[in-house]
């Protein structure tokens, strides 16, 4: 074998372990996403909040503006979504990664006796 046949083969090596450590920091990378990801389906109707995106020093202003009600899909992972308020009507296309769902609370109420 010349040298230049060994050099091609340390080449191929090399390249090889290059693409097996790419893919492999691929998977790695992949689960560590995944851990802080989660999926939410929303349908149609459903309320959700939208992390409305701040400019300047917001530092002690909610993180969440809403609720707002889902419209539609509009691919894979973007979605149509329209305000609740009279006032301030309008209709935004919104990534799913900006969207939480919305759950009422659920307030007691003080009933008063009237025991004269």
């Amino acid at each position: 074998m010349t040298p230049r046949e060994d050099q091609l083969d340390l080449l191929t090596l090399a390249r090889a372990e290059a693409a097996n450590n790419v893919y492999e920091t691929h998977l790695e990378n992949k689960q560590r996403f995944d851990l802080h990801r989660r999926s939410h389906s929303f349908t149609v109707g459903d309320l959700v909040l939208y992390d409305w995106p701040k400019k300047g020093d917001h530092k002690l202003s909610p993180i969440f503006k809403g609720p707002f009600v889902f419209v539609r899909p509009v691919g894979a992972v973007c979605y149509e979504i329209k305000s609740t308020t009279q006032q301030n009507k309008f209709i935004k296309v919104v990534h799913v990664q900006h969207l939480r769902p919305y759950f009422k609370r659920n307030t007691p109420t003080i009933e008063e006796n009237s025991t004269d």
